[in-house]
């Protein structure tokens, strides 16, 4: 059985990346609502296959929590590729990534990314991390772009939430939109870090409440990367302790916008 699962999602992946350049080109075309109704459509079904064909169980809490609209920064831990395609199934397709230059060179993922309102990233290169960055902030304000980052800059091999690094600060700092931090555990399970194989795993999400630009804009950035890091490592803690949460409020965020 583990062995047709695999060949099922290889299958499956194959798949999508044969029609990936269809998808992309069709996204350029686009317009408006009709672009955005496309978008989800697919990179939503995308998501949501990802797990099912490896028949691994999705919890996602806090789904209140999500705003109705961009623009927005999603904060995550990173433990696997997939917390990108988790967040793209199950918390908003239409969200741009920060990513390594070499992907461009893989298959159409290049294309995939920036046609999602992403930015690729050349990470020996300062300046083209600079170009990146202020891309990124740009598309966030004219476009009302929701964009994920994750702060530990590399995926999370012990299990721990690491030290939030001051590149992904910098665009929350400069943005000044709600920020929606995400804990996720079990995607290392499904898929560790040097493998492309996807395993069946229980994995989970939790999202927290938005917290609104005018709780951060007078901390230093050190400062809000220590409290965001500290509230997504707490939620990683309960999730993996198998604790029931409590009900939350109904309040949509933070702080008043």
């Amino acid at each position: 059985m583990e062995f047709i699962r695999y060949i099922r999602i290889l299958f499956g992946f194959l798949g999508y990346m044969a029609y990936a350049p269809f998808f992309t080109r069709k996204v350029n075309k686009l317009n408006g609502k009709e672009r955005e109704e496309y978008i989800r459509l697919h990179v939503s079904r995308w998501g949501k296959r990802s797990f099912k064909w490896a028949k691994s169980k999705v919890t996602i809490l806090g789904l209140q929590n999500i705003p109705k609209n961009g623009p927005y920064i999603i904060v995550a831990n990173h433990r696997s590729m997939l917390d990108i395609t988790l967040i793209q199934g199950y918390i908003n397709p239409h969200t741009g990534f920060l990513a390594k230059k070499e992907l461009d060179h893989f298959f159409s993922i290049g294309a995939f990314i920036r046609a999602l309102g992403g930015e690729l990233v050349d990470r020996n290169n300062p300046r083209d991390a600079i170009r990146a960055i202020n891309n990124l902030i740009q598309r966030i304000k004219s476009e009302n772009q929701v964009v994920a980052l994750f702060p530990e800059g590399t995926r999370s091999v012990d299990g721990k939430v690491h030290e939030f690094k001051g590149g992904s600060m910098k665009i929350i700092m400069k943005s000044k939109v709600p920020v929606l931090p995400i804990a996720i555990v079990g995607t290392d399970r499904s898929m560790p870090k040097g493998t492309f194989y996807i395993r069946k795993a229980n994995i989970a999400a939790s999202v927290l409440p938005p917290i609104e630009p005018n709780v951060f804009e007078n901390m230093k950035t050190v400062e809000f990367a220590n409290l965001l890091r500290e509230l997504v490592s707490n939620e990683v803690k309960k999730l993996e302790g198998g604790e029931h949460f409590v009900e939350r409020s109904q309040s949509k965020s933070v702080g008043s916008r």
